[in-house]
Parts: C-alpha cells; structure tokens; sequence
C-alpha cells in the first residue's frame, strides 16, 4: 500500500498546487471569471468521458497501467502550463490535467481495496487523507513560490513533483497488471449502467451532491474571493489552503474510528453552513471559517467513502469500471457547477454560492447517513 499512498501524495501535490495557480494566474492575466469558470469546467468534463475508458481499460489491462498513464499526462500538463501564454494555452493544459486525474481516480480505489481485503472503506479513507496533505503541501509551496517570484512561476516545483512520481509508478508496475487481451464485448458490457441498483444510484447522487457542495467553492470562488475581495496575497491565499487540507487530513485521521451517527451528520453539517455563510463576514476571522469548513469535510470523507465501498467492494470482476460509472452525476456537476457558480457570482455576488455551497453539504450528509443506516452499517 506505501507505494499507493506515494503515488497519492505527490499526484495530489502537484494537483493542489495546479488547483490554487491556475486561476490565480489566469486573474492576474485580466481574464474574466467567467472565461476562468470556463476552462477550470475543462478538468471534469475530460474527467466524466476520459476516466470511465479507462476504468473499463483497467479492468482487462490491469490497473498499474494507469498509474502510467497518470504521470506522463501529469508532466506533460505542468509543463504545458510553464510555458503557457494564452488562455488556450491553459485549456489545454486542463485537457492533459484530466486525463492524469482520470487515470488515478479510474484505479486509486480499484487498487486501495484489491490490496486490503476486509479493510477497504478504512484504507480508502487512508488514502483520502494522505491526498488531502499532498494538497495541503502543494498550495502552500505553490503559494509561498508566487509570492516571491511571481505568479507564473508556480509550476517549476510542481513539475518537479511530477517527474519524482515516476518511482512509486515503476514499483507498482508488475503488481497490477494482467496478461490479457482486450475483450471489447466485455467492456461494452460492463459500460451498461442497467441492473445496477437502486442503491448504487443513490449512492450515485449523493456523491453529486458532496461536489456541488465542496468543489467550485474550493476550486474557484474560495481563491478568487480571497484575492479579489479579501486582499489576500499568493502566500496567504496558499497557506489558507494549506491549513485547510492539514485540518481536513487531521479530522480524517482522529476521527476514523468514531461511529458514523446521525449527531455527527448534523454536526458536520451545520458547521459547514455555519462557515459558508460566515465566509465574507470577517477578514480576521476568515482562517477560522475555513478551518469550520476543512473540519466538517473531514467529519464526512469516512461517509463518503463508506457509501461507496458499500456498493462497491464486492464487484471484483468490474470494480474499476462501476466505481467510475458511480462517478458520473458528480463529474456532470463538478463541470456545469463551474460554470454555474461563476456566472452566480458575476451576477448575484458571492454570498448565494455560499448559501448552496452549505445547503449541499447538509443535503449529503444527512442523505449519506440514511443510506448506511438503512444497510445498518451505522447506529
């Protein structure tokens, strides 16, 4: 598993760090939020089509492959964005990004449950954890590098990164793989989201709801508000974001072992709403609603996890594929939430994201604790 948890680590290192540069470059190149809104929306949009193929690839080639497949496509984003100049330029580099996002997530669970057997929700939200600091580490570098040699120098230590992944990549190769050829009747049929189940749709929707409520506010309204409204600087705006994932990561960690009730559902989510909509109040107080925030998202990955091993794990002929056919409303919002919270923002201001940002992630976590207590996983 160590090589797993050092894929993870430096994958979501270089990630983390993309996720906080990207637009932040972009804003310093005077282009629009809503044109920003538009190429972050590229990454799961690529990541919806792109990593159910390979899923289903990974369920016949093995799924080391695509550890592969993320790194040179992780390389070749970062440096495509070092070099970049133009807005297209940039659109591109969010192509390649998804096809390396992609890959991982196609066969990161896959991967994490085939190598623990009878631990795999436990193991997985390891993972989880170990990615929340990998982006922890990777904005605040990121930041503190914008901030002393300007913006667009960001991505000459996140390329470093990048390569150093080869290593775990290379040591995995010969544990995961198959000697097999490609059947495309199998895939196709495994591709037919029939006969899935209503529990593995629900589960389905759940997740969606998570990523309204979790991924534009963390992807682009939270940094763009820091910089245009609160004044932050690339450090500060890199070091909230890593204090957030540490605090994310911490929470995930203390809190694993402790029961998923119906008290910790409601608490995890009125401190999120509480922090979402507390958001623009205070300057001074902004680092203590983003720890609200980084809290009750680590209160509710065991949730998140749970639900999808759940419905998952014993799937071992198809694991790949069905998680990331489990993936597919929360791609198809992660993309038009994009687009949608911006165009909110440039119209109504920022507070509304806010509001449905907090209302989402009390929908999932009340949603996600009637799932496991109907499966009477939980008390």
């Amino acid at each position: 598993m160590w090589r797993v948890l050092l894929i993870s680590f430096l994958s979501s290192f270089t990630l983390g760090g993309l996720g906080l540069a990207v637009p932040l470059v972009l804003l310093e190149k005077n282009i629009s939020l809503t044109e920003i809104g538009a190429i972050m929306s590229i990454l799961p949009l690529v990541f919806l089509f792109v990593r159910i193929l390979f899923a289903a690839l990974a369920d016949q080639v093995g799924w080391s492959p695509m550890f592969l497949v993320n790194w040179i496509s992780l390389l070749t984003a970062t440096t495509i964005y070092l070099l970049a100049s133009s807005p297209i330029d940039f659109a591109i580099g969010k192509v390649l990004e998804g096809i390396s996002v992609s890959a991982y997530w196609a066969v990161s669970r896959t991967a994490t449950y085939l190598l623990s057997p009878s631990r795999e929700a436990g193991e997985a939200t390891k993972v989880i954890g170990v990615v929340v600091l990998g982006g922890a580490l990777g904005a605040a570098i990121t930041g503190a590098v914008m901030s002393k040699f300007g913006a667009h120098s960001a991505f000459s230590p996140l390329i470093i990164a990048s390569v150093l992944l080869i290593y775990p990549t290379i040591a995995l190769w010969n544990v995961g793989t198959k000697r097999s050829k490609i059947n495309l009747t199998q895939i196709l049929g495994a591709l037919d989201p029939r006969g899935k189940g209503r529990d593995f749709w629900n589960v389905s929707i759940i997740m969606a709801i998570n990523s309204l409520a979790r991924y534009p506010l963390l992807s682009l309204v939270l940094p763009v508000f820091m910089s245009k409204e609160m004044g932050y600087d690339y450090m500060a705006i890199g070091m909230a974001f890593m204090a957030y994932n540490i605090a994310t990561a911490l929470t995930v960690f203390l809190t694993m072992k402790l029961p998923l009730s119906f008290i910790r559902a409601v608490i995890q989510s009125v401190i999120y709403f509480i922090a979402c909509v507390a958001l623009p109040s205070s300057k001074i107080l902004l680092p203590l609603y983003i720890t609200g925030l980084a809290i009750a998202s680590g209160l509710g990955t065991r949730f998140y996890e749970t639900i999808i091993a759940e419905v998952s794990k014993h799937r071992t002929k198809t694991l790949s594929i069905d998680i990331g056919i489990l993936h597919i409303p929360m791609r198809i919002t992660e993309f038009s939430s994009l687009i949608l919270f911006s165009i909110i923002v440039e119209s109504l201001g920022y507070q509304v994201t806010l509001i449905l940002s907090g209302l989402a992630y009390m929908a999932f976590s009340i949603l996600s604790y009637i799932q496991l207590k109907k499966r009477s996983r939980i008390s």
